[in-house]
């Protein structure tokens, strides 16, 4: 009950907690009056009661859904309702309150395929799981937004199969209302010891208070076919249709698939858990210098083993010379590379072990297997970017520009109109290329968790790595800085995108130096460099 004003100002009552009686009635744990002045209420009630509550002075309060909604308890827990009622006057009768559902529901469907038949199938009692799903969150009364996405976890649904009209109906999933990332989030389905994955389109929409059905044709000789998600009309409101493509686990990875457009590297996916590394990376030693596809296994503490690389593809190379060993020595940052004497290879399989093969036998026990684009998911209030990633070397950097008007715990950075000397903000371009100041950069507060601003001797790494070669590291239209002078070529053999974005230093405003093409600025955490251009 906050009165007649606003969830920031003072609260006649502040998160008092209500329980259903025997009379179908919500009555408060202890006794409660009207204002003795008569003066009007603004009611604000949620489900389910959280102790916390909102803070006082703020209008948001921490949310989230639960991950094993195969339980009905947590899924009841997991709807989050919200109810306002303004100008309530005082009365002996109850007060009616309408609650809306604040997240969004997945109803999920399997259609049998040809061949297929839907008693066989409810009788496997297909397992699913939601993958890649945030289900923490901070929801906002006054703005109905979400905001400071946390803990991604694999979400179990609700429900039990049971057959409709030929089909498989009967189960649903509660999720917080986030965007959908191509080749990020996606439904795991495991019948008949094999596993199946449809990834989630990228156009699908997850609306508070909404709902939406997603169709699954199964084919148990061949795929899952993610053929449509379509709305339906119930006490969550309807979304309409969508259509979509889908994928299959198989017990390979072809490589003629992946496209490293998202980032250059991929996660092996196998039951939710990575069993192995995908890279496209320039391999660089004085025995090879090439571009090249390379697969490594990962440690038993989910790390990925640099030391035991196999090259599927050496690129732009013919003949019998791939399939060769990429040994990475972490301590003297080196490559050891053995050279292969196979033809290229498209596919690869991860054993039970966690070895990497190019071929096996019949008798070998392999994993059903998927991949995902490996990209910095990165959260700050109610927006999710995703920036791709490319290693090179034993290094792994983002690989295009950091595009954040916030710090990572959602505090706004000030938005400035002219760099110049102290100033503490960013400056973003008319084409959307964001500069930022020393003191934002230096404040520890920027990057996604796990990612650090590199010091000096990290991009001495990775010169020295490529041997100084400069070329390798640009990408763009790149301009000479004098009249006259000559510029290194652009191949971008390395991945790493480095485009000449310019620079903003002194007093320059967004027009003196944007779409100069001339240079590209970094910045490096020591004090002795924090405030100059590394070029």
């Amino acid at each position: 009950m906050i009165g007649s004003g606003s969830l920031e100002g003072e609260r006649y009552a502040d998160n008092k907690c209500f329980v259903h009686s025997a009379e179908n009635e919500f009555v408060p744990n202890e006794v409660m009056y009207y204002p003795e002045d008569g003066s009007d209420l603004n009611l604000v009630s949620y489900y389910p009661y959280a102790e916390q509550g909102i803070a006082a002075g703020e209008s948001s309060m921490s949310v989230r859904v639960k991950t094993d909604q195969s339980n009905q308890e947590d899924y009841s827990a997991s709807d989050f309702l919200v109810a306002l009622q303004r100008d309530v006057q005082a009365s002996e009768n109850p007060i009616k309150l309408t609650y809306k559902h604040r997240f969004f529901r997945l109803k999920l469907t399997l259609n049998p395929g040809d061949g297929e038949d839907v008693q066989q199938m409810l009788a496997a009692d297909p397992k699913l799981t939601i993958c890649g799903f945030f289900t923490k969150s901070k929801y906002d009364f006054n703005e109905e937004e979400y905001t400071g996405f946390l803990d991604e976890e694999n979400i179990y649904p609700a429900g039990k199969w049971k057959v409709s009209d030929g089909k498989l109906v009967g189960q649903e999933v509660i999720l917080i209302p986030q965007d959908i990332s191509s080749r990020y989030q996606y439904i795991s389905l495991k019948a008949g010891g094999k596993i199946y994955t449809a990834f989630l389109p990228s156009a699908l929409v997850l609306q508070s208070g909404k709902q939406q059905e997603l169709q699954i044709t199964f084919v148990s000789d061949e795929e899952v076919l993610l053929d449509a998600i379509s709305g339906e009309i119930a006490d969550w409101e309807n979304t309409g249709m969508e259509e979509t493509e889908s994928e299959t686990a198989h017990e390979y990875i072809n490589i003629s698939k992946l496209k490293f457009e998202n980032s250059q590297v991929c996660k092996v996916m196998s039951g939710g858990r990575q069993v192995a590394e995908i890279c496209k990376e320039f391999l660089v030693n004085p025995e090879i210098t090439s571009q090249a596809i390379v697969a490594y296994p990962m440690k038993d503490d989910k790390t990925t083993d640099l030391s035991k690389g196999i090259v599927m593809q050496l690129i732009g190379e013919t003949g019998k010379v791939h399939g060769g060993a990429v040994a990475w020595d972490l301590e003297k940052k080196t490559l050891n590379y053995t050279a292969g004497t196979i033809a290229a290879q498209n596919y690869l399989s991860v054993l039970a072990d966690g070895r990497i093969v190019l071929s096996r036998a019949a008798s070998d026990d392999v994993l059903s297997l998927t991949y995902l684009d490996d990209v910095i998911r990165d959260v700050r209030g109610g927006v999710i970017n995703n920036y791709s990633i490319v290693k090179v070397g034993t290094q792994y950097w983002m690989k295009s520009n950091l595009e954040a008007g916030s710090y990572i715990d959602g505090e706004q950075i000030p938005s400035l109109k002219e760099m110049h000397e102290g100033a503490v903000g960013y400056i973003r371009s008319d084409v959307g290329n964001y500069f930022y100041s020393a003191d934002v950069v230096t404040t520890h507060r920027m990057l996604p968790k796990g990612w650090e601003i590199p010091v000096w001797e990290d991009w001495t790494l990775l010169m020295s790595y490529l041997n100084d070669d400069v070329s390798t590291l640009k990408s763009g239209d790149w301009k000479p800085m004098k009249e006259g002078t000559t510029i290194a070529e652009v191949n971008n053999l390395s991945g790493f995108s480095a485009e000449p974005v310019g620079m903003c230093f002194g007093s320059y405003n967004v027009s003196e130096y944007e779409g100069k093409y001339l240079a590209t600025g970094h910045w490096t955490m020591q004090v002795e460099y924090q405030r100059r251009c590394f070029y």
